[in-house]
């Protein structure tokens, strides 16, 4: 259903039409205060830049559609921790033309593979909001379960929003398809 190839500057375009109509609201949900309506290069530029002078690596993708070859969404691997095989799932986005034709499940059944079976890691996590009910529904649905919630945690726009901690460990995954990750 899907491929994923590394983020580069050949996907900066198609990233920035993703978020042309992006509100503030849309890309704090997306990337918290990463960026800011309108999406430019010179933002990725430093979002790229940003992951790469992190302590503990990370790594930044784009979602392909395999049939049609069309670039369709982005997802951030962060925190990539050999010492404790584990890591943390940042920036989710599917654009919105394919959503809710699987292709976000496909993309967690992907990062699932990709750190257990591919860095042979036990401990996959992530964040979300309180007020994105969907995509914590499509988590619980893919096997993540939630450890906790930090109440609160972030201010926007006079709102706070409690960020819910979720995870997924090696031993509560198999395996029925693969996805080539680049």
């Amino acid at each position: 259903m899907i491929t994923l190839k590394q983020f580069d500057e050949s996907d900066y375009a198609a990233f920035i039409e993703w978020q042309k109509d992006a509100t503030e609201t849309d890309l704090f949900l997306f990337a918290g205060r990463t960026f800011t309506p309108p999406v430019t290069k010179d933002q990725l530029a430093a979002y790229k830049a940003e992951a790469n002078r992190k302590t503990l690596p990370v790594k930044l993708f784009t979602v392909i559609e395999k049939v049609t070859g069309e670039k369709i969404g982005h997802i951030q691997v962060s925190d990539i921790d050999a010492v404790n095989q584990s890591a943390f799932l940042n920036r989710v986005y599917i654009r919105k033309e394919s959503r809710g034709k699987g292709y976000g499940k496909a993309l967690i059944e992907a990062m699932k593979q990709y750190v257990f079976s591919d860095l042979d890691f036990h401990r996959l996590s992530l964040y979300v909001l309180s007020n994105n009910l969907a995509a914590k529904r499509m988590y619980e649905h893919v096997g993540f379960k939630e450890e906790g919630v930090m109440r609160d945690a972030r201010l926007f726009q006079g709102d706070y929003l409690s960020l819910h901690l979720m995870s997924i460990l090696s031993n509560e995954v198999s395996f029925t398809t693969t996805t080539e990750v680049e």
